[in-house]
């Protein structure tokens, strides 16, 4: 359901939780909004990167799978993903300076007025259904939409319950308003956190 007082700005970036492995997938069916995700680059690489990352990166450290269920599914995912990701037109993030190449790509897309679906949270630990940090990479591409091409983004707060199968959009907040009110970019990303974890303790 829509928190939200009237309908989505597509010029605008979305935060969801990750639900763990379902989210990505079901919000791209089930969300009442065409948007463009954000995900590992290694998921748009060649078929050792992708096998190699869903394996280890994915089920084994994020998801906590055993290694047959792990190899399964990675094998699985990486022989489908390619064609899944290309349809999704997903936006590939890094870990470097390439992320250059994934704020271009991104502000292309905000300009056709198609919003960005980013999965901020930290999940080195795994998935909660409280999530307990956000990454800040929304907030650094939100900073250089607002500095550089002059575009104040709204910032949606979102959260998927999967056993519930519930998707609930909030009100955004404002980047020019966060850090007027003297936000930094960690900070901004904490706001978005509570405003998610706000959603999924009002289910």
């Amino acid at each position: 359901h829509n928190d939200n007082d009237g309908p989505l700005d597509h010029k605008a970036i979305i935060v969801a939780n990750h639900s763990g492995a379902a989210g990505p997938m079901d919000l791209s069916i089930f969300f009442p909004y065409k948007f463009v995700p954000w995900g590992a680059h290694e998921m748009k690489e060649g078929y050792k990167s992708r096998w190699n990352y869903a394996y280890h990166t994915f089920y084994r450290q994020k998801m906590k799978y055993g290694k047959v269920r792990s190899f399964i599914l990675a094998t699985l995912l990486s022989t489908i993903n390619k064609f899944l990701y290309v349809n999704m037109r997903l936006v590939p993030t890094y870990q470097d300076v390439r992320f250059t190449k994934t704020m271009r790509e991104s502000l292309r897309f905000v300009k056709d007025d198609i919003p960005l679906l980013i999965f901020p949270e930290d999940s080195n630990e795994g998935y909660f259904e409280e999530v307990t940090r956000f990454n800040n990479g929304f907030a650094v591409f939100a900073d250089y939409a607002y500095k550089h091409h002059q575009l104040n983004l709204p910032i949606y707060p979102v959260y998927y319950a999967k056993r519930r199968k519930v998707i609930v959009i909030g009100k955004p907040l404002y980047y020019a308003d966060l850090v007027n009110q003297g936000l930094n970019k960690s900070e901004v990303a904490e706001a978005l956190r509570l405003k998610v974890n706000e959603l999924y303790a009002a289910l």
